[in-house]
């Protein structure tokens, strides 16, 4: 199984709202092919690196 990732500088529990102001094509796409595909997506804690623009570093999971 893939899922797709968004990565934030926020931590989310499960359940837990937030609502998302997505601008950067590359996330607008993401977003459109998990709503078309009915999938979901996670949500990355960043380690290092920015939100906008360029690579983030996201930290392990396990």
């Amino acid at each position: 199984m893939e899922l797709r990732l968004f990565p934030l500088h926020t931590v989310l529990f499960p359940g837990m709202a937030l609502p998302l102001n997505v601008f950067e094509p590359r996330y607008l796409q993401l977003v459109d092919e998990c709503t078309r595909d009915d999938e979901p997506f996670g949500v990355a804690l960043i380690r290092e690196g920015p939100e906008v623009g360029g690579f983030a570093v996201p930290y392990d999971v396990g």
